[in-house]
Formats: structure tokens, C-alpha cells, sequence
């Protein structure tokens, strides 16, 4: 028995162990950290991995795990970051680092996530197949480096369910033929806990290969319907154990859903719901190695790449005479039913939580991957020896001109080595055809296991072939001095304000694009940049209405800031960093903490999506009346207006000479947002944002000029006229100083705590103007529950998306404190469902034991 045990446990400790070799392989020779100086500041790892880690990590250490976190723009629940990133248990490695030195960390997750993928995969093959046979290992390290993995390698997250899924369909099996659900009820709830967003897809599979096991294990010569009747029970039992599973949840996903209700992924396209085909015959390229590389990362044909030897074994097993006709044709259906789940628009929105990717398609393309090799193992434990000779020379014949087809109908792939990827996967066919059918059973696994490892590294590689790794040495020198620096408005009082950084130190360790999004996150402060698929929908457009600059659905940048905005968001800094020396950090002259008492005119404006300017003046006008108004248009003197070159997209070329009519900032507006800001010259000086805002709107500041100033522009736009799509005008600073003063005695300083699970926001204030609302620069949110002297208040929408308390006269007591939506509701529910899957297994074992 001990023997047994030991050799069960053999054969999955060297697919991990082998995994960790190929790994290992692949990050030495591109000399990634730790095994060289580069790292993986690319992509979503750059931009949110690294910085929701990092966040992570502070969290824990300093015991301060809260719920909302107001270093995601003007602040928002954590709880949908948290489940879609955070949940990994792998991500407790990060402990192990400093910040500064956390893109190691994130190098070792992913090794060490392959590893535990071979593990788990081959401890599924053994035991759905019976066998304690080694080469297991061999299926299980193709599964752990597939060509999913291979090409979201910088998706950390989604790895999780490539480690889970051989467990559940275990755990499965175990339930069907034992009726023992535990296994698969506790690895399927960990599977969701752990990324619901994949695990709502592993849910779909897991139904698909439910009914592929009734059709396998049902009595030969029964017809179906009979076979489904006599097991009634047995399927009853599964679909019980799954819902209370997923019931079990429900303490994550009831939060999370709703705080997904509030970004974009609300809205959707019929387009997506279309009978329309996915992708074509670029699909065959995907067989063999390196159909797919970084630069296609966002578009790109399914990743089923499970090593072209797989793919023979696959054939094999279709004309295996050892193999029964009726398992030929279920494991056929299988392959076909997800080939169509991938194919067809309408079935991939369903497998996508019924919104289309914006980028990475095909995010269930590893379970075709899975299936191939499952099947794959059972043709090579049958012997690919057995089949015919004609299939023996047919099936890699068949082969090499299905990845002929394949990369003819690939062109996206043009690259100057494809000629030599498309000969080396020709040739891995040859030789995989020869290993399989034309060697002796005592050599034939020592080269499947090198032919297998080699094919899976030299695709990994391949994929990696137009990546633009980051520097790992100049990150850590730029982290270190960018922490240091803004420490000093890191909130040490805990006063709750907010910051403007507008530069940074750590771009230089990337060497693409970095925008800074996510630095407040990185660096523990509060701004209003962030970038995540969690984005408040209601937040980002109340801040786009202001001026500022969004690039979609996902992002939000401080670019576009004014005086204005600025005061009515809280920024108290102005913080411009140093490389050598110290950060410049300046006091915003308009900061009155995060409120003010304000009159009821204030609730009633109305924010368009595409005038900022007239929205800031209603706002002041509001807030003051005044005749005169608060942003005075420009006198435009002339504008000289040329055709561009190549102007497909009717670009003019404007050179516009104006009179500033009051002296303070001056801004330009483009309602229509087509024009070009790269170009953008002031008195012959560019001053373009850093962003990258073209065909974008926002507030652009040209610079501050005294009344009668003439200024010269230049810039590209597709309007051939400027008005009435655009308007310059500059702020009166004396007209808005008044505003500022009446405000600035009832201003609120408030400051906040988090501690264990729970956000508090508290401060005094008084109302000497005897207004009844208190505007309080926090995202109007359900979570959100006041007292105001003691008393519960019910708080109002403001500007469309912030927030109003209800005071009274004098001096007034402000407490507000975050719930998070629904975390009572589906708890009570997981609870009562785990309680519930404990009583039912009690009670079952019980009868058995009658």
C-alpha cells in the first residue's frame, strides 16, 4: 500500500519538478529576473499586477486590509479588485520581497504556478485513468506550459484556474463513481474564490464534461434516456453539490457583482450576440510552436497549442482499434462542442460572462487545450504503435498540411522569422511522428519527455520573441527613491486629501509606454489616476465631465485638472519628483479639504458628458452667481488653416493668433474631441499632454497670461472650423478667489481610518451660512451610511456622481462609514449553503453506514 501511495505521488512531484526545469529554462535565456536583469513590467503586469501587489502586500503587513481604498482615483470598493486579482493564495510569495523587488516575486508566482499546474494535471490523469504510470508527468508538464499559458503568462490570475480545473473534474469523478462530493465541491468553491471570472467559465466546462462522463460511463447497449433515468439520483447529487458550491461563494460574488454594476462591463453590444464566425482556418496554426507571439496579444486565434506530439496522439486515438467506436465519438462531440463555443460569437459572449473581451480573446481557449491532452494520454496509454501503418505516415502527413493551411491563413504573423518558426514546427511533426511510431518502448518516453519539454520552452520563447522586458535594476534604484519622496504626503496624520503627482521616476525601468495610472496604489497615496477593469463607471464620467482625460472605459487620469476641478476634488499637493535630490511638493492655493456647505442650486447641475468648460462654470455660478462670467472666451485675431498631407482622417493644420480677456489660465476645449494634442504649440513651445490624448477630450492648459496677452497656437484637428466645437477661454483668478473665500468658512478637513474590514471618514464643520447640504468630494456609493450629530442621515447625489451630506446650522459632527454592499447578504448565504452541503454529506454517510 505504502508502495502504491509512494508511486502515485512519484510521478506528479516530477511533472512539477520537470515543469520547474523548463521554466526555469525559458527565464534564463530571455535573463529574467532572478535570472537576469530583466522583468515583466509589460502589459497588465506594468500597469495593475504590480501595483495592486504592492498595495497587497502593505495591506497585510500593516494589518490594514480595508474594503474601500481612496487610491483608486476618487476612491471605490476593493472588494471587485480584490476578487479579480488579489483571492490567489500563490500571491502570499509576495510577502517574501520587498517592493522594490517585487517583480522577482512576480517571476517566482509564475514558476511557481506552472509548477503546481503539472502537479495537479497529472494527479488527474493518474487517477481518471487508473494508472500509476510515470509518464503521466509528460501530459501533465504540456498542460502546465500550454499555449494559453504561453501567452498570458503576464495574466498571473488566470493561472488559477489551470491549477483548480484538474482537481474539480477529480474530485468529479470521485463524486460519480463513490458519491463522495467533498473533493469536488471544496475545489470547485475554490476555484471561483480564487478568480470568479475564470471560474465562471471552469462552471460552463465542468457541465460539459459532466454530460461527456454520463455518455462514458453509462451501461453499454442502454439507450441514453434510459441510462440518464437510472441515475437520477447521481446526477441529482452532482447538481446539488455544485449549487451549494457556488451558493458557498456567494459572500465574494454578491459584493462583487455589485461593484462590477457600476463600471462599464453594463454595457453591451448585439453585435455580440450574433451567430458570427470567430475565427477561420488561422485556427490550425495554433497546432504546433510559435503561432502566436506578444505583439498579437490582443488579437489573436484560439491557444490550443498543446505540442504538435499531442496532437498526433489525438489522431491516434480516432483510429485506435483498441479504443471502442462510442468513446471515439464522445470524445469527437467534446472537441467539437467547445471548437464551437470558441467559433461562434454568441456561445463565446455566454463563456465570457456574456461581455466580448476588450483584448485577449479566446480566455477559454485552455480547455480545448485540456481535453486534447486527456485524450491525448489515453490514445498513448492504448499504444500508438497499434494503429495501422497507413495512419502511422497519414496522420503527420495530415498534420503538416493542416499547419501549412494554418499559417497561409495566419497573416497576421508576419514577421521576419516566421519562415524559420514554420520549418521548426514542420519538423517537430517529423520527428514527434517518429518518436511515437517508430521507436522501442525502452527509449521511446526518455525522448517524448525531450522532444515534449523542448517543443513547450521553444514556444514559450517564441511567444516571448517581440516583448520589451523591463529593467529590473533601474526599477528597484527608482521605487526606492519615488517611496521616499512621497512619504511626505503619504496622509502620516491621516488627514484625507488628495495629491497631484505629475511625474514619476520608475518609467524609466519600463520600456513601454508607462502611464502612471496605478501609482497611487504602488506608492500609498491618493490621486485621481487609475486604470482597472473595476473602474466606477459613474466616477470616471463625473471627472470626464470636469475635463479630465479618459482613454476608455478603464482609465482615468488627472490630466485636465483646473483650479476648479481641483478644489472641488481635494488636491491638497502639487508633488513634481526629484531623480537627484528632493521633490518639489507644493500647496494647492484652491485646496478647502473635501467639502464645503453649499446651497441647493449645487444638487441640481447637470454635468454633459462633452462641455467642460460649461460645466465648471455652472458649477462656480452655483456656487456664487455672478453676471459676469467665470471663464471669458479668447478673442480670436486670425486663423490660418491648411489641408494636411494624408489626411484620411481630414485632419486641418491651424495656426490661430488670439487675445486673452482676463488675466489667469488659459484652456482649450474641444467638445468633439478630434484633435490632435501631440501637435499642440503655444508661442511656438509644444505643450502637448503626457498622455496620449489624441482624438480624446479634455481640458487642455495652455499656460497663464495676463489680460491683452496675444498668444500664438498651433495644432491639428479634424475640424476645418473651430467654432462651435471649440472654445478658448481663460479663468478670471480674481472672480474665483471670491468663490473661494466664501467657502472657505465652512470648509471640511476631514480625516479618515481604516481598520480590519471597515473605512471610516470623520470630521467637524461649521455651517455659518446656514445652508442644508454639505458637498463632501467622495464617489456617491450605496456603502456609504452618515451620522451628522448623531443622528442617521440619508445622503444625496451631487455633480452626478459625489456626494451631499444633510447639516444643520452651526457646528456639525460628520461620520461617514463604509459597508460594503451585499458582504452581509452573501454571507448569510455561504454560510447557510456550506452548513447545508455538510448536513446533506452527514446524512448520506449515515444511510450508508444503515
Amino acid at each position: 500500500m505504502q508502495r502504491e501511495v509512494r508511486q502515485r505521488w512519484l510521478s506528479p512531484l516530477i511533472a512539477g519538478g520537470l515543469a520547474l526545469l523548463v521554466i526555469s529554462a525559458v527565464l534564463w535565456q530571455k535573463q529574467i529576473t532572478p535570472f537576469g536583469n530583466h522583468n515583466f513590467l509589460i502589459s497588465d503586469m506594468g500597469t495593475q499586477y504590480l501595483s495592486f501587489f504592492t498595495a497587497y502586500r502593505h495591506a497585510i503587513l500593516a494589518h490594514n486590509f480595508q474594503l474601500f481604498s481612496f487610491s483608486q482615483s476618487l476612491g471605490g470598493t476593493m472588494i471587485p479588485t480584490i476578487a479579480y486579482y488579489l483571492m490567489s493564495p500563490f500571491n502570499l510569495i509576495i510577502l517574501a520581497f520587498n517592493p522594490a523587488n517585487l517583480p522577482t516575486g512576480i517571476t517566482v508566482i509564475l514558476m511557481v504556478k506552472i509548477m503546481a499546474i503539472a502537479v495537479t494535471m497529472t494527479i488527474f490523469l493518474q487517477a481518471h485513468f487508473h494508472t500509476t504510470r510515470l509518464d503521466a508527468a509528460i501530459f501533465g508538464v504540456a498542460f502546465s506550459m500550454c499555449g494559453f499559458v504561453a501567452m498570458n503568462y503576464f495574466d498571473l490570475m488566470w493561472l488559477d484556474a489551470l491549477i483548480w480545473l484538474p482537481l474539480i473534474l477529480n474530485g468529479l469523478d470521485q463524486l460519480m463513481a463513490t458519491g463522495h462530493g467533498a473533493q469536488f465541491f471544496g475545489w470547485l468553491w475554490l476555484s471561483i474564490v480564487t478568480d470568479f471570472y475564470l471560474g465562471y467559465m471552469t462552471c460552463l466546462f465542468v457541465i460539459y464534461y459532466f454530460i461527456y462522463q454520463l455518455f462514458e460511463t453509462k451501461i453499454p447497449d442502454q439507450p441514453i434516456w434510459t441510462s440518464l433515468v437510472a441515475r437520477r439520483r447521481q446526477i441529482g447529487q452532482v447538481v446539488l453539490t455544485a449549487v451549494l458550491s457556488g451558493l458557498s461563494t456567494l459572500f465574494l460574488l454578491i459584493p462583487t457583482a455589485l461593484g462590477m454594476l457600476e463600471t462599464a462591463k453594463t454595457t453591451n453590444s448585439s453585435n455580440n450576440f450574433l451567430l458570427a464566425a470567430q475565427y477561420k482556418f488561422n485556427i490550425l496554426s495554433q497546432l504546433a510552436a510559435g503561432a502566436s507571439n506578444y505583439s498579437y496579444r490582443l488579437s489573436h486565434a484560439p491557444t490550443i497549442f498543446s505540442t504538435t506530439v499531442v496532437v498526433l496522439l489525438v489522431g491516434a486515438y480516432f483510429v485506435q482499434p483498441l479504443i471502442q467506436r462510442a468513446q471515439k465519438w464522445h470524445a469527437a462531440s467534446l472537441l467539437v462542442a467547445l471548437l464551437l463555443s470558441m467559433g461562434i460569437r454568441l456561445l463565446d459572449t455566454v463563456w465570457h460572462m456574456f461581455q466580448q473581451p476588450e483584448g485577449f480573446p479566446f480566455r477559454d481557449a485552455f480547455f480545448f487545450s485540456f481535453v486534447m491532452i486527456m485524450i491525448a494520454f489515453a490514445s498513448w496509454q492504448a499504444d500508438p504503435h497499434r494503429i495501422a501503418k497507413k495512419w502511422q505516415f497519414g496522420l503527420p502527413a495530415g498534420l503538416i498540411a493542416l499547419l501549412l493551411i494554418g499559417w497561409r491563413a495566419n497573416r497576421t504573423l508576419k514577421t521576419a522569422v516566421t519562415g524559420h518558426v514554420l520549418g521548426l514546427s514542420l519538423a517537430y511533426v517529423v520527428i514527434g511522428a517518429l518518436v511515437l511510431f517508430a521507436t522501442w518502448h525502452v527509449v521511446q518516453q526518455l525522448l517524448l519527455t525531450g522532444l515534449v519539454a523542448s517543443e513547450l520552452a521553444g514556444n514559450f520563447i517564441l511567444s516571448m520573441r517581440t516583448t520589451h522586458f523591463g529593467s529590473q535594476s533601474a526599477y528597484q534604484t527608482a521605487y526606492q527613491t519615488e517611496y521616499q519622496q512621497m512619504r511626505s504626503v503619504n496622509d502620516p496624520d491621516g488627514q484625507l486629501y488628495r495629491v497631484d503627482n505629475t511625474n514619476t521616476l520608475i518609467n524609466r525601468a519600463y520600456q513601454e509606454k508607462y502611464n502612471n495610472y496605478n501609482d497611487p496604489l504602488l506608492f500609498n497615496f491618493h490621486d485621481i489616476n487609475y486604470y482597472s477593469s473595476t473602474l466606477n463607471e459613474q466616477t470616471r464620467m463625473t471627472l470626464k465631465s470636469l475635463g479630465l482625460y479618459s482613454k476608455n472605459a478603464r482609465r482615468i487620469s488627472s490630466q485636465g485638472l483646473t483650479p476648479v476641478s481641483a478644489m472641488l476634488l481635494g488636491i491638497k499637493y502639487d508633488v513634481v519628483l526629484n531623480a537627484k535630490g528632493q521633490a518639489t511638493t507644493k500647496r494647492n492655493p484652491t485646496y478647502l479639504g473635501m467639502g464645503f456647505a453649499i446651497n441647493p442650486g449645487l444638487n441640481n447641475v447637470k454635468l454633459t458628458q462633452t462641455h467642460a468648460l460649461f460645466n465648471q462654470e455652472n458649477i462656480l455660478q452655483s456656487l456664487r452667481p455672478s453676471q459676469a462670467a467665470y471663464y471669458r472666451n479668447a478673442t480670436i485675431i486670425s486663423d490660418h488653416v491648411t489641408a494636411a498631407s494624408g489626411a484620411k482622417l481630414y485632419h486641418y493644420w491651424h495656426t490661430v493668433r488670439l487675445k486673452v480677456t482676463t488675466a489667469g489660465p488659459l484652456y482649450y476645449d474641444d467638445t468633439s474631441g478630434v484633435t490632435k494634442y501631440s501637435t499642440f504649440e503655444v508661442n511656438g513651445k509644444l505643450v502637448s499632454p503626457s498622455v496620449d490624448a489624441n482624438h480624446h477630450r479634455l481640458l487642455l492648459h495652455l499656460g497663464d497670461y495676463s489680460k491683452g496677452t496675444v498668444v500664438t497656437l498651433k495644432f491639428k484637428t479634424k475640424h476645418q472650423q473651430l467654432q462651435p466645437k471649440v472654445r478658448l477661454a481663460s479663468l478670471n483668478l480674481e472672480q474665483f478667489k471670491q468663490v473661494y473665500q466664501v467657502l472657505h468658512a465652512t470648509r471640511f478637513v476631514p480625516e479618515y481610518s481604516a481598520r480590519g474590514l471597515t473605512t471610516k471618514v470623520t470630521g467637524t464643520m461649521t455651517n455659518t451660512n446656514g445652508t442644508k447640504w454639505l458637498y463632501v468630494a467622495l464617489p456617491y456609493d450605496q456603502g456609504w451610511h452618515a451620522k451628522v450629530n448623531g443622528q442617521t442621515v440619508t445622503l444625496k447625489k451631487t455633480l452626478g456622481g459625489l456626494t451631499a451630506v444633510p447639516i444643520t446650522s452651526g457646528k456639525n459632527t460628520i461620520r461617514l462609514q463604509y459597508h460594503a454592499p451585499g458582504l452581509v447578504l452573501g454571507s448569510s448565504i455561504s454560510v447557510i449553503s456550506a452548513l447545508g452541503f455538510a448536513g446533506y454529506s452527514w446524512r448520506r454517510r449515515k444511510r450508508a453506514r444503515d
